[in-house]
């Protein structure tokens, strides 16, 4: 296993907590809308809705790892940074990239799902459900496999040319 794998672990679930907590601050206005409109009653729109909170997400991870501490919040608890190609810190662009495929597409792929699965794709064997089914456990087990093993870049650390590197012990 990769020496900083459980840090990095640690980080990454301190960090989901706030992803929660985007999630939650969202549900008022979705359940406003749902409530007060027929938009509810189109698929097409819980889709499309569904993006915001990992969109925000994502967002936010970019700019605190693109930024002067160049960590999330929970990567800041852990003592560990992001460092781009050069060593440096990463354009926004860059940590943008990095965190779509880190937060945004696996959060989406679990929402196509969760749709899915909400209007009956799982029993009329719905293709979309199915295949973001299959996709959402694939791109966890991936990122699970390559930020535990080898280097422990995972594959959002390999296609932005980022690695995450201890700067000071882990906080108790």
């Amino acid at each position: 296993m990769h020496p900083l794998a459980s840090r990095r672990c640690l980080a990454h679930l301190t960090d989901c907590v706030g992803y929660l907590g985007v999630a939650a601050a969202t549900l008022p206005v979705g359940v406003l809308v749902v409530t007060t409109t027929d938009l509810g009653r189109v698929p097409l729109f819980g889709h499309l809705v569904s993006t915001v909170p990992p969109a925000i997400a994502t967002v936010l991870a970019a700019r605190a790892e693109a930024g002067p501490h160049r960590a999330t919040w929970g990567k800041r608890r852990q003592g560990l940074e992001v460092v781009g190609r050069d060593g440096g810190a990463m354009s926004l662009g860059e940590a943008l990239g990095r965190n779509a495929l880190k937060i945004f597409v696996p959060w989406q792929l679990g929402h196509l799902t969760a749709i899915g699965a909400a209007w009956g794709g799982f029993e009329e064997r719905d293709p979309l459900t199915l295949a973001s089914s299959i996709a959402v456990y694939t791109v966890i087990g991936v990122h699970a496999w390559t930020g535990l093993r080898g280097t422990g870049r995972g594959v959002h650390d390999l296609l932005a040319g980022s690695r995450v590197t201890a700067v000071a012990p882990a906080r108790a």
